[in-house]
């Protein structure tokens, strides 16, 4: 009995992890031409010219413009991870959860908060609170 258990318990352990190793890396849509570069494992993603900030979970960048939306917190569970963001101001903020469909695709849905947006040619383009993004990294 006590193996089972201590097996049960291992493979809940080894599935966690492996649902983290996989909210790691680079994930773009193209159609927005907006990315996501996140490590909830090791939280040591450094913004680019955003330094201050530290290490963190990651970001939301766009292809586009400078702008980017630190993620200052991450929480995993299983297949989804649940987030926060703020803008690189810190004036607005929201919360977001992520899912993984596959090793490759991940989820993004808006939960609360500000809307993501970016300025692109001198307009807020806002992104809708349910987009699909593919690993590039």
């Amino acid at each position: 009995m006590k193996r089972i258990i201590s097996f049960v318990c291992i493979f809940i352990a080894a599935t966690a992890v492996m649902a983290q190793k996989n909210f790691c890396g680079k994930f773009n849509n193209e159609e927005y031409k907006i990315f996501l570069e996140i490590n909830f494992t090791q939280k040591n993603i450094v913004v680019p010219n955003q330094e201050v900030f530290g290490e963190l979970d990651g970001y939301i960048g766009s292809t586009q413009c400078n702008t980017v939306w630190p993620i200052t917190s991450s929480d995993v569970k299983g297949k989804n991870a649940f987030i926060e963001v703020i803008n690189n101001y810190g004036s607005e903020d929201f919360e977001a959860s992520l899912k993984l469909l596959n090793d490759s695709t991940i989820l993004y849905e808006h939960k609360n908060g500000s809307t993501l947006k970016f300025p692109v040619n001198k307009k807020w383009h806002k992104i809708p609170k349910k987009l699909e993004f593919k690993r590039v990294r």
